[in-house]
């Protein structure tokens, strides 16, 4: 059966195709008799406006779009997007837009971009120098980055070298020397290295706190790591089999020192009395492990709030280049002593 038009809603109600765009975007400038026979008939039809034409006539879709590097299916399965995409949600149910989440197609971010029915964007996890985030600058395309550099865009960091430094000192100031680090691995190719954005500034925090306290900093010991439970144990499993004996690990994300704390317990290795543990985020699930872990806690759900306030505000007209960096805190649990 062929798909009804609005020319075709038009003849059944007896109005014109003006009338039947004015029922669904401009009910006001029709009686209310005249919209409710419209709609009425529209319903009967099966017919609902398309998205996309309207967004073309209205210059808008109201859809938000979130942009992150990695697949869908890693993304999901992180609570840290999860709380994020929370925070951002109550900016769009505040405002009655739609959110949609975008990941590399074919490889290629550019392309989920020119492809998104979006009115603007949230980009997680790249740098505005970032090649495939400059084209959206050149076309006027609103957007704010998280977690990641900008000079002239608005962006939402977290205090990423403070709290790596505090997280680092704390281990060394209880004396610990071989302390494994498990940083971000590269989350797609089209990053230029792991020493970006967010990894930098962390990796920065820590080396300054090796360097405080007199501490040799080896580049052996530290470590590229998905960020995954799995990635975590599987990369400690690996550590261990090659002859690493830690007293204490520093990881990128709390999925990774939980990944840790599976591989120590199949290991035999006591938390936190063989090894201490610290992770990053503080995702809901940190402090119901067992043992609760200790983690530094950054304020996800906020920062995707302020990062969706943002993006509102631009497509409002306010041109403005806020940079937020929001406070992060060393919460000290069961993984370390």
């Amino acid at each position: 059966m062929p798909r009804a038009t609005i020319n075709d809603i038009a003849r059944q109600a007896g109005v014109s195709p003006t009338a039947v765009s004015f029922a669904f975007n401009s009910p006001a400038r029709l009686s209310t008799t005249t919209v409710e026979r419209i709609l009425a008939v529209a319903r009967d039809m099966g017919y609902m406006p398309n998205p996309l034409s309207r967004g073309l006539v209205a210059g808008h879709v109201g859809v938000l779009g979130l942009i992150v590097p990695q697949a869908l299916r890693e993304i999901f399965a992180n609570p840290f997007f999860a709380t994020l995409q929370q925070g951002i949600g109550s900016v769009c149910d505040e405002h009655n837009l739609g959110l949609l989440t975008l990941s590399p197609q074919n490889n290629s971010l550019e392309l989920a971009i020119a492809r998104a029915p979006v009115d603007g964007f949230i980009i997680v996890g790249l740098n505005e120098q970032h090649h495939e985030v400059l084209p959206l600058r050149k076309r006027g395309i609103p957007f704010v980055i998280v977690d990641g550099d900008a000079e002239i865009a608005q962006s939402v960091n977290s205090a990423d070298e403070e709290s790596a430094y505090a997280a680092a000192a704390h281990l060394l100031e209880q004396g610990h020397r071989e302390v494994l680090i498990l940083a971000f691995d590269m989350p797609h190719r089209h990053l230029d290295n792991i020493f970006y954005g967010v990894g930098a500034r962390r990796t920065w925090g820590y080396q300054r706190a090796f360097a405080n306290y007199g501490v040799e900093w080896r580049d052996s010991w530290f470590l590229p790591t998905q960020g995954s439970v799995e990635g975590g144990a599987q990369r400690f499993a690996q550590a261990l089999d090659e002859g690493y004996r830690p007293t204490a690990i520093l990881t990128a994300s709390d999925l990774i020192a939980l990944g840790v704390l599976r591989a120590a317990r199949q290991r035999g290795i006591q938390i936190p009395n063989d090894l201490e543990v610290i992770g990053y985020d503080d995702i809901p699930v940190a402090e119901l492990v067992s043992p609760a872990l200790s983690t530094v806690r950054q304020p996800i759900m906020e920062k995707g709030r302020i990062a969706g306030e943002l993006l509102v505000a631009a497509l409002s007209g306010d041109t403005g280049a806020e940079r937020v960096v929001l406070a992060a805190e060393l919460i000290l649990r069961e993984t370390t002593r």
